[in-house]
């Protein structure tokens, strides 16, 4: 299946909040998308709204329902364990992705990438831009996937990419504001999604067990529901963020 696009990412709401208004935009001009999940986001926050042990399913049919919001042709759910920072949950601390072999789980990637064949894939840079440990672990599987594949795919790869590097409260397990600092990627490309905020914003909603999540979004990155922004990692892309950076696929 030739696609113009494939959104590679862990969890459940990783690719409404980065790139939602872009599948919109393509699902509208009858271009194919793809999306694939790494994980069901099982061991997230719940809200009160599924026991720990149902929380897999009901994320997968949030998931499911915004990425028909957004119009993506091909969907692809994994159920690889997410990472647990803290006893909070009611379920074991786990590592998460970084758990796997990267070199066991890009093999898997690849194959999926290999399927859809896409033009371009979006994903999460070094600094899985807040540090989060799925996040880091996914750039890194990608990467490798793409290196695997090597010249059998003429792929570019983006990465989520904001102006300035994430400056959250420092948690467990995930990198540290110096290190996010260090790897922290300036836009390359950036889409403007004006006509596509009410798609966007009704794909958020689908997402009610992360609700919370949903809500530091817009109030951390206003700007990005208008906006979306990526830095071109391959081929590598000059830096610097203005008029002729609108341009994506």
């Amino acid at each position: 299946m030739d696609s113009d696009l494939m959104v590679i990412v862990p969890h459940p709401d990783d690719e409404v909040f980065g790139v939602g208004g872009l599948l919109a935009k393509l699902a509208d001009a009858g271009r194919r998308t793809a999306t694939l999940h790494l994980t069901r986001g099982r061991s997230g926050r719940s809200l009160g709204l599924a026991r720990p042990d149902e929380l897999g399913a009901l994320r997968e049919a949030e998931l499911r329902a915004a990425l028909a919001t957004l119009g993506v042709s091909d969907v692809t759910i994994w159920d690889e364990h997410d990472f647990v920072p803290d006893a909070d949950r009611g379920i074991a601390l786990h590592a998460g992705l970084a758990a796997i072999p990267t070199t066991e789980l890009a093999e898997r990637v690849a194959a999926e990438i290999d399927r859809v064949a896409p033009r371009a894939i979006v994903s999460f840079g070094p600094s899985g831009s807040n540090g989060h440990p799925d996040h880091v672990a996914t750039y890194r599987v990608v990467a490798a996937a793409l290196d695997l594949l090597g010249a059998e795919r003429d792929v570019r790869l983006y990465a989520y990419a904001a102006e300035s590097p994430f400056s959250g409260v420092a948690r467990s397990g995930f990198l540290g504001a110096d290190e996010i600092r260090s790897l922290h990627l300036s836009p390359t490309h950036v889409v403007e999604v004006d006509a596509w905020i009410e798609t966007k914003l009704a794909a958020m909603a689908c997402h009610r067990s992360q609700a919370l999540s949903v809500l530091e979004f817009m109030r951390r990155f206003p700007r990005r529901l208008r906006f979306e922004s990526f830095h071109r990692l391959r081929p590598v892309a000059e830096t610097g963020f203005g008029p002729r950076t609108v341009g994506f696929l």
